[in-house]
């Protein structure tokens, strides 16, 4: 497994819509390989568009969906960099082993993401028979409600609690606007505009910076690394004429060895579209819904046929291989593919 890592700057801000026009917290990989296609047409043309489609459809590559990370850089040259990054939480249920605080399970409730050491614990913690996983809340370290972090992963750090509450590197902007009409010139509708904020924060011995990732399985032509620096310039997302959805700067982890392999169960690290057969494999899921405008070079008027997805945190019984459906409207002059192929990894101890 290999990752890229998108270096965000301060106070970054970013648009990613649902099939209902709303603000959603993740870029998926459906989304991803979309903005991949584009940046290969503008850098290229068609022949490398229909080869990176082989790829895909021969399993040559694999996306995973774009996920979070915190970096904390020392203000002292004593002190060591320490990467936290963070998973999908797994579609299931937490209990607490510590009678005693049981009372933050609303909170626990709450969490979307877990680090990687948290995502392992809860594996290992799985228990079959009740179909949960239990762990002492005491360990769990929240960042801004809905990030949980292993409380032994910041020991390095020395952070005091009162650092490690304050800290909150995502938050959600909502400004109100008016729509102009074109014609006339006039105030029409009001509206409220919400985007994703990115804030780095600063603690008395560390600059804590978010940053965005996504893994990737199989070997990329010269031509796709091409694409994804062009992420940087292109931007993804919404309103990125407004100045929004940019990156700093891209960069290369080219082995990643912390993730496990096997597990009773595997769970999903992008957007699924299951084959028919694999409709039995699903075990804890949610569905998300595409619909939307075909983009193909700066936007149609002409919508592709809607489909339901499966999100990303969701647990398979077994390995699935997913596919890519074509979502062309009727009439429309070429392909439109929906990129429906997971990212598995284990979950649940090892395999029996």
């Amino acid at each position: 497994m290999k990752i890229v890592k998108m270096l965000i700057g301060n106070n970054a801000k970013f648009h990613f819509g649902d099939a209902a026009g709303s603000l959603k917290e993740r870029f998926s990989s459906d989304q991803l390989v979309s903005a991949l296609m584009n940046n290969v047409v503008l850098l290229y043309g068609k022949k490398e568009v229909n080869e990176f489609i082989s790829l895909l459809k021969e399993d040559r590559v694999r996306f995973s969906s774009l996920l979070y990370g915190l970096e904390f850089l020392p203000k002292q040259n004593q002190k060591r960099k320490t990467t936290i990054y963070f998973l999908p939480r797994p579609k299931v249920d937490f209990i607490s082993i510590n009678e005693k605080y049981t009372s933050s399970y609303k909170e626990i409730k709450k969490i979307t993401y877990v680090s990687l050491g948290l995502y392992r614990k809860l594996s290992s913690y799985w228990n079959e028979l009740e179909e949960k996983c239990e762990i002492d809340f005491v360990s769990i370290v929240l960042i801004g409600k809905t990030f949980a972090v292993l409380r032994e992963e910041l020991e390095e750090l020395e952070l005091e609690e009162r650092e490690l509450k304050s800290l909150k590197f995502l938050q959600v902007n909502i400004k109100p606007g008016v729509e102009v009409g074109r014609i006339e010139n006039h105030s029409e509708n009001y509206y409220f505009q919400e985007d994703l904020e990115f804030i780095y924060n600063e603690t008395s011995n560390y600059m804590a910076q978010p940053f965005m990732y996504f893994f990737f399985e199989g070997e990329l032509p010269v031509y796709l690394y091409a694409a994804i620096n062009l992420l940087s310039d292109e931007g993804i997302g919404g309103r990125r004429s407004l100045g929004k959805g940019f990156f700093q700067g891209i960069e290369y982890i080219d082995s990643f060895q912390q993730l496990p392999k096997e597990g009773c169960f595997y769970m999903n690290l992008s957007t699924y579209f299951p084959k028919k057969e694999e409709v039995s494999q699903l075990y804890s899921y949610d569905l998300e819904k595409r619909n939307g405008f075909v983009y193909s070079l700066g936007g149609t008027n002409v919508r592709k046929k809607s489909a339901m997805m499966i999100s990303e945190g969701s647990l398979m019984k077994r390995k699935v291989q997913g596919q890519l459906s074509n979502v062309q409207p009727n009439g429309f002059d070429h392909p439109v593919y929906l990129y429906g192929k997971p990212i598995l990894i284990g979950f649940g101890g090892e395999k029996g």
